[in-house]
């Protein structure tokens, strides 16, 4: 960073618990995995006339020319359990957290294998390199199609219609259930993580000899975001040359979009509204973070002072922070805002670069929940060059400050022109 390296990290796959966040030093630009709206389809036809949604890899040219039978076992949903049944000529319904003897049952005749998810991960299915014949489903969907297995009990049956890759799912993106979560641990005063990228069931470049599908594999994780979001970086710094990797950060936080395919929310992986310990800023988008029109800039010593108020000396030996000023985490010129929610006035400041054309002006937009109010000094900020820098301040105050402890508030801070909207996603915590 101190060499002007925009240093992008993957956050981590220990979602959806909380403070689970990685790589989180503000200095860091941290990643989390969503979906794309690309769906491995297949239709898992009930013999009850209902069609549930499902996904795979290894497809088949022909939907299954009838129905066959369908195993299931409520008391034990291991996989390896299955094994020793009598699978042939049947649709095994098993658990996903324990798949690794589907092969075995595949072999032993069975007409095909639903892989259904553990509730925690719900919508979210990351596709493995299964079979041909192997299907995995949602919870949500799992959950229909156990329930219809036990009640109907012998007479349950079952299809599977391919579809192949269909575009245009909905919604999207939708945070991935495996993607670690703020806030965090080190850093609790910096909202992490930053930013939201394409992570669940990424084509990627496979050298393994067993990919069942050739020298491409699909993947997920947040270390298939990280590489969506360096991209962008590099692209942004070539066009950018001398910005700052906080400039370049900014740039792609507060151009961030919160909104999905179907105009609502971004959401979560159980279909919930995702809130900023889950997305950061929001989705990165590519075009409009190439041009920001205002970016919050830091500099080595920004971060350094932050350092040396965090944990002193101890904190790099290469510094000497009796040389340093003292940055506290709210003093940090950082894209997002965490504060305690309190009745008393709580002052932020900020201060802004124009990277855009000389002359522009700024007017801030505030869409607050009634239970706090937020005034900006100066509410209009206006441009007349180039690189100018303008300041403002944030008073942040509870008017009901008898929440529970613990909980969080979300805002969105607007400055918007002719041609620029940047929204940056900010977290309150109440005490």
């Amino acid at each position: 960073m101190s060499k002007g390296i925009v240093v992008v990290c993957s956050g981590g796959n220990e979602g959806p618990e909380p403070h689970s966040i990685k790589n989180d030093a503000p200095w860091l630009i941290t990643v989390v995995a969503g979906s794309v709206d690309r769906s491995f389809d297949v239709g898992v036809n009930l013999g009850n006339g209902m069609s549930l949604h499902g996904e795979a890899l290894n497809q088949v040219a022909k939907p299954m020319s009838k129905m066959y039978p369908l195993l299931y076992s409520e008391a034990q949903r291991d996989c390896n359990y299955m094994v020793n049944h009598a699978v042939a000529q049947k649709i095994v319904v098993c658990d996903s957290e324990a798949p690794w003897f589907v092969d075995s049952i595949l072999q032993a005749g069975a007409a095909g294998v639903v892989l259904d998810n553990k509730a925690s991960d719900g919508y979210t299915v990351s596709l493995d390199d299964d079979n041909s014949g192997v299907v995995q489903m949602s919870a949500r969907d799992g959950a229909v199609l156990r329930a219809y297995a036990a009640s109907s009990s012998r007479s349950a049956r079952a299809s599977f219609s391919y579809h192949k890759t269909f575009l245009g799912y909905r919604p999207a993106p939708v945070v991935a259930s495996f993607s670690s979560r703020g806030p965090s641990k080190h850093f609790p005063g910096v909202l992490k993580p930053d930013i939201l990228a394409p992570g669940l069931n990424i084509l990627a470049a496979c050298p393994w000899t067993e990919s069942k599908i050739g020298p491409f594999n699909i993947l997920s994780g947040t270390s298939m975001a990280a590489p969506h979001s360096s991209g962008v970086a590099a692209l942004i710094k070539s066009l950018h040359p001398d910005w700052s990797p906080a400039a370049v950060k900014s740039a792609m936080m507060t151009t961030a979009y919160v909104v999905n395919s179907t105009g609502g929310s971004v959401l979560d992986e159980k279909h919930g509204k995702a809130d900023a310990y889950a997305m950061g800023a929001g989705h990165v988008n590519p075009t409009r973070a190439a041009d920001p029109g205002l970016v919050y800039d830091l500099g080595v010593t920004d971060y350094a002072g932050y350092i040396c108020w965090l944990l002193g000396d101890r904190g790099n030996k290469s510094l000497t922070c009796a040389k340093l000023p003292k940055v506290r985490d709210v003093e940090l010129n950082y894209p997002t805002i965490t504060v305690p929610l309190k009745p008393t006035a709580f002052m932020v400041n900020r201060t802004v670069t124009n990277v855009g054309p000389p002359s522009l002006t700024y007017v801030a937009k505030l869409d607050m929940p009634k239970s706090l109010t937020v005034r900006v000094t100066p509410n209009k900020l206006v441009f007349s060059k180039a690189r100018e820098k303008k300041s403002s301040s944030g008073q942040f105050r509870a008017v009901q400050p008898d929440h529970t402890p613990g909980s969080q508030l979300s805002r969105d801070l607007a400055l918007i022109k002719a041609s620029h909207i940047q929204w940056n996603c900010e977290l309150l915590d109440l005490p």
